[in-house]
């Protein structure tokens, strides 16, 4: 294999880690505010319905952002093949 197709092969390699680390912020950002919906259950109850419809309106913004950058993830992938 000659330098360009290694190069080709590398710059690949890093896009798909580039785009596995954009999903697992998105993950990780889940999972922070996953674990403060638990937090405000145990301080306030069920009940606290303002800070709670606070938290699962950003926990849906940002899955449906993950989901947009998986979307754009598979279109990149197929324009390149």
């Amino acid at each position: 294999m000659d330098n360009i197709d290694q190069a080709y092969l590398d710059t690949i390699d890093d896009v798909q880690d580039n785009f596995d680390k954009q999903i697992d912020d998105y993950e990780y950002v889940t999972d922070l505010i996953e674990h403060d919906i638990d937090l405000l259950e145990l301080l306030y109850g069920e009940k606290n319905y303002n800070a709670m419809n606070e938290y699962y309106t950003t926990l849906e913004r940002n899955q449906t952002n993950q989901l947009d950058a998986l979307r754009k993830q598979a279109e990149f992938w197929k324009k390149q093949w």
